[in-house]
């Protein structure tokens, strides 16, 4: 009986012996608290919301910023590596910023249950000043990151996040909210790498960008969740290469497009075209607009006004130059286009389109030049209307033409 009960009391003292040198986290407070241990090691992980840590230098070294709440009340400049992991949460004092320097990079990348967060310390457009990528590093991501109330700084375009000339971005499941003026404002030169699943909503403008980077942004993402405007504004420039543009729910509103290369729109683009914009297809580019019975092309002026743009020239006689299951309207503000929504000076296929609202003509086909219409060359204006449907031309204060004012052969 001795033997026993000296057995057990060994054991007793074995194990609060056991239990006194066991480490871990005592803070209730934590996410990973052991109720079992009596010595604190400090492996303690909190929530973002229980720790704030202000943030108040440059990142001029590798660094890396854990899930807390960080709170930014200056300008922080980043010269170097920084990785944001899932779950951080950056609380902006008013007129703050973040800039990502030429020399350095920010990889924010959270995950759908720890989006990684920047916000104003209120909750109002403008409140700090943004997110600018200055730096043309691969690195430079913003996946499952929400941006809001930015845009106060006129030399960001007002916008939440900017990337300036010759930097770039990789961006995803990312949501860019309640910003003064742009959500995501990207410089003539700016490029994206990925582009997938975002969500733009309550800014004033969703997203700008120049039209050499169209082809890189997706038919998948929420270009208007509650904008002030209902479009992605596309700024004027050149297309040197092949791409193809996607269908975007938010019609994408194109200033001056020149097109050196080919562009092909997908079924159910929807575009629309700024005051005097023009759309001049080039002797070595093509544009290739073929839409189906059932997802029809638009390409038509901002407001349905008779010659608000100023139409399309299509100058080469690339066999890719198609108008099929397109409309194309309100046209025809330019002397040198005829004032006509299409004025062909090379080669076009075109059937099933209507051609409404010009100006002038419907579409001016030059001498020498060569349109197709059911596979068969047109040399007809009746050859052309029995493909096509042509409706309200010649009504501007330009109109040169009387009658039916449909199609015009030189």
């Amino acid at each position: 009986m001795m033997k026993k009960k000296f057995l057990m009391l060994s054991i007793a003292i074995t194990a609060i012996g056991l239990s006194s040198c066991r480490q871990g986290c005592t803070d209730p407070l934590a996410l990973n608290y052991d109720h079992t241990v009596k010595k604190d090691n400090g492996t303690c992980e909190y929530p973002p919301e229980i720790i704030t840590e202000a943030l108040i230098d440059d990142i001029a070294a590798p660094t890396t910023l854990v899930a807390k709440n960080y709170e930014v009340c200056g300008n922080i400049y980043v010269s170097s590596e920084l990785t944001v992991m899932p779950g951080a949460i950056f609380t902006m004092c008013e007129g703050s910023s973040i800039t990502i320097e030429s020399n350095g990079y920010m990889n924010a990348t959270g995950t759908a249950e720890n989006p990684i967060i920047f916000k104003g310390e209120t909750a109002a457009k403008g409140f700090w000043t943004g997110i600018a990528f200055k730096s043309n590093n691969p690195n430079n991501k913003l996946i499952h990151a929400s941006v809001s109330d930015a845009g106060t700084y006129w030399a960001w375009d007002y916008a939440g996040v900017y990337v300036g000339n010759n930097a770039q971005i990789s961006m995803s499941n990312s949501s860019i909210t309640n910003n003064a003026e742009y959500g995501l404002f990207i410089e003539n030169g700016g490029l994206i790498s990925n582009f997938s699943s975002n969500t733009f909503g309550t800014n004033k403008i969703g997203f700008s960008l120049a039209v050499d980077q169209v082809h890189k942004i997706d038919g998948a993402s929420n270009y208007n969740e509650a904008n002030t405007n209902d479009y992605v504004e596309v700024r004027n420039g050149t297309i040197g290469t092949d791409v193809t543009w996607p269908a975007t729910t938010t019609p994408l509103l194109v200033d001056d497009l020149t097109i050196d290369g080919g562009l092909t729109l997908s079924p159910g683009s929807n575009i629309k075209m700024e005051a005097t914009a023009v759309i001049n297809v080039k002797a070595t580019g093509y544009l290739n607009a073929t839409g189906t019975s059932s997802n029809p092309i638009t390409i038509v002026g901002r407001y349905a006004s008779t010659g608000y743009w100023s139409g399309m020239r299509i100058e080469s006689n690339n066999p890719n130059n198609k108008l099929i299951y397109t409309t194309i309207a309100d046209g025809g503000n330019y002397w040198a286009y005829e004032y006509s929504n299409i004025h062909v000076k090379g080669k076009v296929e075109m059937n099933n389109c209507n051609v409404n609202n010009a100006n002038s003509y419907g579409l001016y086909i030059d001498n020498g030049a060569q349109i197709s219409c059911n596979s068969t060359i047109a040399t007809t204006i009746t050859a052309v209307e029995a493909a096509n449907s042509f409706s309200g031309n010649g009504t501007g204060p330009d109109a040169n033409c009387t009658a039916a004012c449909t199609v015009f052969f030189e």
